[in-house]
């Protein structure tokens, strides 16, 4: 029941990482600035002033989907490309 639950969380954490591939910036915390001594604030330099920053994780998750994508893709031509060499005599 636990090793069900463990993969469950672990599946659900990596959809999350494909469907939201980037959060909230962590130096900034989303504001696109920070502090720099009392008055001096400056554009985040993690982000550029963008406030987001790329998951941990996401950019793998995105190649493995390209990639399967793209083995999945070869294979359906390769049986098409089979079949029609059978169907002629």
């Amino acid at each position: 029941m636990t090793h069900a639950l463990v993969i469950l969380a672990a599946a659900a954490w990596i959809g999350s990482l494909y469907v939201r591939p980037f959060g909230r910036c962590p130096r900034c915390l989303g504001r696109g600035t920070v502090r720099r001594g009392k008055r001096r604030v400056i554009v985040c330099p993690s982000c550029h002033g963008r406030k987001r920053a790329q998951r941990l994780g996401s950019r793998t998750v995105h190649r493995l989907a390209r990639r399967v994508r793209a083995e999945a893709a070869r294979t359906r031509a390769e049986r098409a490309a089979s079949a029609r060499r059978e169907d002629q005599p």
